[in-house]
């Protein structure tokens, strides 16, 4: 009997496809926004913004735009590499940075301007450069880390169910 329970369970195991990270951390991009009091959200939703929607969090964002937020449905905009952090602010409420572009866009605004928008990224050196949340590969997991300090300028409000699931950073 324990031969056929095993011999199920694993042929059972084959069929089941694991998540990639981009995947993972696009669910967290989606999910963080329900956790988020935007000031500038208004009738029209969530608007993310992303700088590549043919890879990554955005593309697959793109795919599943009848996605909804507090019942207002999700917009996604691509958007240029040398597009102002405030202009950012101002057309969306959640933006995500690959790699080491969101240091090199963190280096050209000025991070004593209150932003109305959620910056995001995947690496932690986004936060050592004042970032504000990074979605990280941790072996198999992707975890969420926020820096404090930079959440606490700007002009949204982080629920504290999403920051009971965050780790801080840097301490």
């Amino acid at each position: 009997m324990r031969f056929w329970l095993t011999c199920f369970l694993l042929i059972c195991s084959f069929g089941v496809m694991s998540k990639t990270p981009e995947q993972i951390r696009s669910a967290f991009l989606y999910q963080m926004a329900n956790f988020i009091e935007f000031p500038s959200m208004g009738d029209s939703g969530i608007r993310f913004c992303f700088y590549d929607l043919k890879s990554g969090p955005g593309a697959i964002l793109t795919k599943n735009k009848s996605l909804k937020i507090k019942g207002l449905p999700i917009s996604i905009k691509k958007v240029e590499k040398n597009t102002a952090i405030l202009e950012l602010s101002s057309q969306c409420e959640i933006t995500y940075f690959d790699g080491a572009l969101g240091n090199d866009i963190l280096s050209s605004y000025d991070k004593n301007t209150p932003l109305d928008m959620l910056m995001v990224s995947d690496n932690l050196s986004f936060l050592d450069n004042e970032g504000m949340a990074a979605l990280v590969q941790e072996g198999n997991k992707i975890r969420l880390y926020v820096n404090k300090q930079q959440i606490a300028k700007h002009n949204f409000k982080v629920l504290s169910r999403l920051l009971a699931v965050a780790k801080f950073h840097p301490n």
